[in-house]
């Protein structure tokens, strides 16, 4: 995590994680937040990335790439496990 982002309060970074973190892996690393925090940040990250494709293939993407795969391997490096139902890929495009 960047110097300017260590002012950032995690309120801020469960609205944006991307606008907290460069990359998923950072968040993994972040001493100042706890385990739980660190999940619910990914969380969140996962969401924002599903949402993403899901724009990408209805044509709505404005260019940005999908950290889907990134925020799943952080997920993988933090313990969180994932749902029985998770095959890694969802049954609808969000995944919810």
């Amino acid at each position: 995590m960047s110097a300017e982002t260590s002012q950032i309060s995690l309120k801020e970074m469960l609205a944006n994680p991307s606008k907290a973190f460069s990359h998923p892996s950072q968040v993994v690393s972040a001493e100042q937040l706890s385990h739980g925090d660190k999940v619910k940040v990914l969380k969140q990250w996962e969401l924002d990335a599903r949402l993403l494709q899901v724009a990408s293939e209805e044509g709505m993407s404005g260019g940005e790439a999908s950290m889907l795969a990134d925020v799943k391997q952080a997920q993988d490096e933090l313990g969180v496990e994932p749902p029985p139902d998770d095959k890694r890929g969802a049954p609808t495009k969000t995944g919810i």
